[in-house]
């Protein structure tokens, strides 16, 4: 986002990836606000730091948002805690770590809560409100559009839990939230307009289904703990390996029996009712189109299917729609633990011996996955900018979803060159959704080699067929890092080429590439 912001490029559009076609980042977790929010740190510092930042934030950001919408209704502020990391350090959450624009979570309860007050409250201005919603969601929509639309899912359903609810006291509120609504709506829309024009009818849009495969929460998710927690039995986390969904949906069993006692002994409370019936209906989302018990598909109808057949939603993963699950099962544990605390004596040591056991088995596991960013000297030292300036470069190991390396490396180049390839949703031929670049000879070439299989014999017709490519790609010079089978793809390249390449700070350069049409002639053997 610095980078475009500067340059004066599309802040939406980019073809520093699989050039010269381009990438359309609405279609992509691109993170376009927090990048532009970050801008002065990515700057100074690189985008790792700025990336393991946001890893950081995303945990408590997350909780303390959850805090702030469970405070609403829970007065107690340790209470109001214990739900926020309920949700903040949830399975769900955290399984998404590597996935920001899931993690990134902390406008969810927010929204939620705006929503709350428009329908329920109003006790400040209907503009305001209508505005901070439509700001929220705005937001949202550039930081994670596929969050957005789960927290609509589940809004969609605390509007008519809410209306139908409350059937007899609409008379004087349904001005105020109208009012409120077109506020949100055309705020939200000032900010939208744009990223979705993009994504719906821009370049390198898609059409159909992003998803490659079924990702649904199994039943047994929810009682069965995977290695993201402290306490994991190992035959459990070895079962919960095989889930389609992971353990995204786990809550333990005590928190699971303290729901079950907070609906069976407050359901007179409203906010207990409509809390448990957003926790069932995100729940029974969150199993998917089909109900999946112990990694096997019973074939048992879920209302997910519904949704598979209206448009744009088949794109969202099903199992994610724990960590809305995970936000409503902290607010009711938080209702649960204040409401006894404030009965004294005894029960305070209850609610403490409570605590402990529901919140052990979510405690998370100590073991966090990291690996050491070893970029070579050329891209980050001076040696990167004797290329030409926004010049075409073919990086190898060829980036595709398997091997996103490469883009590291550009990043910290500060963006100085292109290159075909790279990991990213982008359309087919017929513009149907493909993770990474159409395959291409020399991509296909490429891979076969990083994956230890013998390099394609360098036929003339293969030779043309590579000399396609790299006319096409507009190759401006070839950079071999670091990489499985380095040597062979170095053999490969010199024959390719017709010469060695230099060795600089790390790399195997070769600067103004022609592909040799005709192999070397061999020297002749002496009489």
């Amino acid at each position: 986002m610095p980078f475009a912001l500067e340059r004066g490029h599309d802040l939406l559009v980019t073809h520093h990836l699989n050039y010269p076609d381009g990438v359309n980042l609405m279609w992509n977790t691109s993170l376009v606000l927090p990048g532009l929010l970050l801008g002065p740190l990515t700057t100074r510092m690189g985008p790792v730091l700025s990336f393991n930042l946001l890893l950081v934030l995303a945990f408590g950001l997350s909780s303390w948002c959850a805090y702030l919408a469970i405070r609403r209704f829970v007065p107690g502020h340790l209470a109001a805690t214990v739900g926020g990391l309920v949700y903040g350090f949830s399975p769900a959450v955290r399984g998404q770590v590597g996935h920001l624009h899931m993690s990134l979570a902390f406008l969810v309860p927010l929204l939620l809560l705006a929503l709350h007050h428009l329908l329920v409250d109003q006790r400040r201005p209907p503009l305001l409100v209508g505005a901070a919603l439509g700001l929220m969601a705005g937001c949202q929509l550039l930081i994670g559009e596929e969050l957005l639309a789960m927290t609509g899912l589940l809004g969609l359903v605390l509007f008519l839990l809410l209306v139908l609810g409350n059937l007899r006291r609409l008379q004087g509120r349904v001005a105020y939230a109208l009012t409120a609504l077109l506020a949100a709506a055309a705020v939200f829309a000032a900010v939208a307009a744009w990223p979705l024009s993009v994504q719906l009818s821009g370049p390198q849009r898609v059409d159909g289904d992003i998803q490659e495969r079924n990702r649904s929460n199994d039943l047994q998710g929810y009682v069965l703990p995977s290695l993201q927690q402290e306490i994991a039995p190992r035959a459990a986390a070895e079962r919960v390996r095989r889930f389609a969904g992971g353990n995204s949906a786990y809550l333990g069993i005590p928190l699971l029996l303290v729901l079950a006692a907070i609906g069976f002994r407050w359901w007179s409370r409203a906010v207990v009712r409509v809390a448990l019936a957003l926790l069932v209906a995100s729940a029974v989302l969150s199993l998917g189109p089909t109900l999946l018990v112990g990694g096997r598909d019973t074939g048992i109808w879920l209302p997910w299917s519904l949704f598979e057949r209206l448009p744009l939603l088949p794109n969202l993963i099903p199992s994610r729609l724990a960590q809305l699950t995970a936000l409503f099962a902290g607010l009711l544990l938080a209702l649960f633990l204040h409401a006894v605390w404030r009965q004294g004596g005894w029960r305070r040591l209850a609610v403490a011996a409570v605590g402990l056991v529901v919140l052990a088995p979510l405690w998370p596991s100590g073991n966090v996955i990291a690996e050491q960013v070893t970029t070579p000297a050329f891209f980050t030292g001076p040696a990167v900018r004797q290329l030409p300036r926004d010049g075409v470069s073919l990086v190898l190991p060829f980036p595709n979803p398997a091997i996103s390396l490469p883009m590291t490396w550009q990043a910290e180049a500060d963006l100085w060159f292109r290159m075909p390839g790279g990991y990213f949703i982008g359309p087919t031929p017929d513009g149907r959704p493909r993770f990474g670049p159409n395959p291409s000879p020399g991509s296909r070439a490429f891979y076969r080699i990083y994956r230890g299989l013998p390099p394609p014999p360098l036929t003339a017709a293969r030779r043309r067929l590579l000399a396609g490519d790299f006319v096409r790609w507009r190759v401006g010079s070839v950079v071999v890092g670091p990489m499985p089978n380095q040597a062979v793809m170095v053999r490969f390249l010199t024959e390719l080429l017709g010469r060695p390449p230099e060795v600089v700070d790390g790399v195997q350069l070769w600067r103004d590439p022609v592909v040799a049409l005709e192999p070397p002639a061999r020297p002749s053997r002496p009489a």
